[in-house]
C-alpha cells in the first residue's frame, strides 16, 4: 500500500487544526460552551433521540455541508462521510458501498421510506437533489430488522427540512471541467429556487433545481466521449398543517434527466451511436402523525425510462407503492416501537424494435411483487446503559415468510458527559429479496453473441453480522488527565469500530455452460452463489478547536468469497480527511481528501493499471450580509482520473471517471 501522496496533505491539515481558536462569531463573543449542542437522529431506532444516546452508531452530514461539497445531487456529497465508498455505474449514475456490501445491499431512504432503484436494488444518488435537505443520517451495518430487504450493508436516510418560517432563496453556480472540457466555452450551470410561505394556516413550500452539464472528454482525438452531457430538473411541492396534536403533510416530487454520450461510429453506416437516457419520475407522499406516538406514511412512485445505445433502446416502467405505519408504546419499563408495512413493486421492460414498423422484444413482462412486513423493537434502560432487541417478519408474495432478528447494546463506561466513553455492540441477521429484474430479466444481445437471463428460482440473500464500537467524546486535555482545566479544548471525538459479516446465497451472474453450448451464444444467468465473508475496521478522529473543525478517518476491508478469493471493486484501504476553517470576514474554507487503495481485479480483467487514487478538493464561501453569499472552489485539484485506454484493454484502473472542476456561485436570500 502506497500512502506517500497523501501524507503531505494530512500533515498540512493536522498542523492547521491547531492554529486558530473557535468563537461564536454570530453572537459576537468569544464564549464557547463546554458541551456542544447535540444532534437529534431517527435512523438507528426509528425514534427521535440524541445522537450520543443512539444504541446504533449514526453519522450525520448537515444540509449546509451538503451545499458545500455537492453540485446539486448526492453523487459526490457522500464522499464526505467516513467509510462510505461511492462508485459510478455503467449508466453513468452513482451508487454506494458500505462495509464491503455494494449498492444492491445498501438501502437509500427519503424521509425513512424507500426510493426507486432503476438498475435493480441500487438507488442512483445522482437522481436525488440536495435542495431542501436538512441532514443525511448514515447507519453502517445490518438494519433489516427496522428497514427490511436490502439493508444488509447499511442505510442512508435523507431527511428533508421542516418549514419553520417564511423564506425565499435563489442560487446560481457555474462550473467548468477545465483541462477536459469538450469545448473551451462549455460551462455547467446549477440553478436553485427555494420558497417557503405560510398560507391560511398551511405551511407551503416550493423548491426547484436545474442542472445543465456539458460533460467532459479526456481525449479530443477520439470519437467516444468520456462523460455524458446531462440536463436534470427537480421540483418539490409541499403542504403541511397541524390540527391540534395531529400533523398532516402532503408532498409531490418531480424529476427528469436527459443524458447523451457519444460512443462510436459504425464504418459504412450513416449516423453515430450514442448512449441515451431519458428519465421521468413522479413521487407522491402523504404523512399523518401524532408526535412521538404514531405515524402513517404513504408513498407512490412512478419511474419511466428510455435508455441504452441509440441502436438498441429499452423502455422501462417501474412502480413502487408503500404504506408504512408505526406506533410507539410503553409496556411497564419497556419502550416498544412496532410497525406494519404494505409494499408493492411493478416492472415492465421492452427492447424497442429496430424501426417503428418492427415490434419490440419484451424483456420483463408486467411482473410484480407484494409484501406485508411487521416489526417490533423493544428497549430496556439500566441506568446509563441500554439494550435493544428487535425482530421483523416479512410475508412475500413470491418467497413466503422470512424473518430477521438483531440485538444491540449501548454501555456508558463512565458518568462524565464532558469526558464520555461508550461501547456499542450489535449482532443479528439481515436479508435481501431478489429483485424483479434478477428474476425475470431477458437481456437479449444475440447479435453480439450473448444473453443475460433472469432466474425465477432465486433464493433471498441472507447474512449474519456483528460489530463492536468504542467511542470517546470529550477533549484532548481531559483525555490526558487535565480534568480541572476550565475550558477543555480542543474538543475531541474518537471512534473505533470492528465489523464482521458472513453472507449466504449472494446473487451473481454465472455462465450457463449447457445453454451456451446448445445455442452457440454466451448465456449468463442470475444464480445464488457460495458464501461471502466481509470483515474490517473503521477508525475516526474529530477535533474542534476554536475556529477549526478537523476530521480524519481510516477504513480497512477484507472481503472474500467461499474459496478465499478477493471480491472485486472494493478498496481494502480508505482514508478521508477534511478541514473546516472559519476565517475573518465571515469566510469559511473547506478542504477534504479522499484516498483509496488496493482494489482487486475481477475475473474478466487482464491486469492492473492502477489500484489507488487520491482526490483533493477545496472550497470557500462567504456571507457578505444577511442576503448575499458567494462560494468558489476546485474539485479533484490534481485531475486524478482513469485511463480510458487501460479500461478498453481490460485492465483494472480504480481511479474514478472524473475531472478537475472549477466552480463559482452566488446566492440571494430575498426574504
Amino acid at each position: 500500500m502506497k500512502l506517500k501522496p497523501i501524507i503531505p496533505c494530512l500533515i498540512l491539515f493536522n498542523t492547521s487544526a491547531y492554529a486558530q481558536s473557535l468563537v461564536d462569531h454570530k453572537n459576537g463573543n468569544n464564549r464557547v460552551d463546554n458541551a456542544p449542542l447535540e444532534r437529534m437522529v431517527v435512523t438507528g431506532t426509528r425514534t427521535e433521540l440524541a445522537q450520543s444516546q443512539s444504541p446504533v452508531s449514526i453519522d450525520v452530514i448537515s444540509g449546509a455541508q451538503l451545499q458545500q461539497v455537492s453540485h446539486g445531487t448526492l453523487a459526490s456529497a457522500l464522499n464526505f462521510i467516513p467509510g462510505v465508498v461511492t462508485k459510478r455505474n455503467e449508466k453513468d449514475g452513482y451508487t454506494v458501498q458500505m462495509q464491503g456490501f455494494d449498492g444492491d445491499h445498501v438501502l437509500v431512504l427519503l424521509d425513512s421510506q424507500p426510493l426507486i432503484s432503476p438498475t435493480g436494488s441500487s438507488v442512483d444518488l445522482d437522481q436525488i437533489s440536495v435542495l431542501n435537505i436538512e441532514r443525511i443520517e448514515v447507519l453502517r451495518g445490518a438494519a433489516s430488522v427496522l428497514y427490511g430487504s436490502s439493508a444488509m450493508g447499511g442505510v442512508i436516510n435523507v431527511i428533508t427540512r421542516k418549514q419553520s418560517q417564511n423564506s425565499g432563496k435563489f442560487r446560481y453556480q457555474a462550473s467548468s471541467y477545465t483541462q477536459n472540457a469538450i469545448d473551451s466555452s462549455d460551462v455547467a450551470g446549477l440553478y436553485q429556487l427555494d420558497i417557503k410561505q405560510n398560507i391560511m394556516g398551511w405551511q407551503g413550500s416550493v423548491s426547484a433545481q436545474k442542472i445543465d452539464d456539458p460533460g467532459f472528454d479526456y481525449d479530443e482525438n477520439t470519437f467516444a466521449q468520456s462523460a455524458p452531457s446531462t440536463d436534470k430538473s427537480f421540483v418539490n411541492l409541499g403542504l403541511a398543517k397541524d390540527f391540534s396534536d395531529i400533523h398532516l403533510a402532503l408532498k409531490t416530487r418531480y424529476f427528469s434527466d436527459e443524458k447523451i454520450k457519444l460512443r462510436y461510429a459504425i464504418p459504412g453506416q450513416a449516423g453515430d451511436i450514442s448512449y441515451l437516457s431519458d428519465v421521468e419520475q413522479w413521487q407522491y407522499d402523504v404523512n399523518v402523525s401524532k408526535s412521538q406516538v404514531w405515524k402513517v406514511n404513504g408513498r407512490y412512485l412512478q419511474h419511466d425510462e428510455t435508455s441504452g445505445d441509440s441502436n438498441g433502446l429499452r423502455d422501462a416502467e417501474i412502480t413502487l407503492a408503500e404504506i408504512d405505519s408505526q406506533y410507539q408504546w410503553q409496556l411497564g419499563s419497556t419502550a416498544l416501537v412496532s410497525g406494519l408495512i404494505l409494499h408493492r413493486d411493478e416492472l415492465y421492460q421492452i427492447k424497442q424494435g429496430s424501426s417503428p414498423d418492427v415490434s419490440g422484444t419484451i424483456e420483463v413482462d408486467d411482473q410484480s411483487r407484494d409484501s406485508v412486513e411487521a416489526y417490533t423493537q423493544a428497549s430496556w434502560l439500566y441506568g446509563d446503559h441500554e439494550l435493544v432487541a428487535g425482530v421483523r417478519v416479512q410475508n412475500d408474495s413470491d418467497f413466503g415468510v422470512h424473518s430477521a432478528a438483531r440485538l444491540n447494546g449501548l454501555f456508558t463506561l463512565n458518568n462524565d458527559k464532558n469526558d464520555l466513553w461508550q461501547l456499542r455492540v450489535g449482532a443479528g441477521q439481515s436479508y435481501r429479496v431478489p429483485t424483479l429484474k434478477e428474476r425475470f430479466y431477458v437481456f437479449d444481445h444475440s447479435n453480439l453473441g450473448y444473453m443475460v437471463l433472469g432466474n425465477d428460482e432465486l433464493d433471498p440473500e441472507t447474512a449474519l453480522s456483528g460489530n463492536v464500537e468504542l467511542s470517546y467524546h470529550g477533549s484532548v486535555t481531559r483525555l490526558f488527565g487535565a480534568n480541572n482545566t476550565p475550558n477543555a479544548y480542543p474538543r475531541l471525538s474518537l471512534r473505533a469500530n470492528i465489523h464482521y459479516a458472513k453472507a449466504q446465497d449472494f446473487i451473481n451472474t454465472v455462465t450457463d455452460v449447457e445453454a451456451s453450448a446448445q445455442t452457440g451464444l454466451l448465456i449468463s444467468r442470475y444464480e445464488n452463489v457460495d458464501q461471502t465473508y466481509m470483515k474490517g475496521a473503521d477508525l475516526s478522529l474529530k477535533l474542534s478547536w476554536q475556529k477549526v473543525d478537523y476530521q480524519l478517518s481510516y477504513s480497512y476491508l477484507h472481503a472474500t468469497d467461499g474459496d478465499d478469493n478477493y471480491l472485486a471493486d472494493r478498496p481494502t484501504h480508505q482514508i478521508k480527511s477534511n478541514l473546516n476553517w472559519q476565517l475573518p470576514f465571515d469566510i469559511n474554507a473547506l478542504a477534504y481528501v479522499v484516498y483509496e487503495a488496493n482494489e482487486h481485479p475481477s475475473s474478466t480483467q487482464t491486469g492492473v493499471k492502477k489500484d489507488n487514487w487520491l482526490s483533493v478538493n477545496v472550497s470557500v464561501n462567504q456571507h457578505i450580509n444577511d442576503q448575499w453569499q458567494w462560494n468558489a472552489g476546485i474539485d479533484n485539484l490534481f485531475d486524478e482520473h482513469q485511463d480510458s485506454d487501460a479500461i478498453a484493454q481490460g485492465l483494472l484502473d480504480v481511479r474514478p471517471l472524473s475531472s478537475q472542476r472549477v466552480f463559482v456561485g452566488v446566492s440571494y436570500q430575498f426574504y
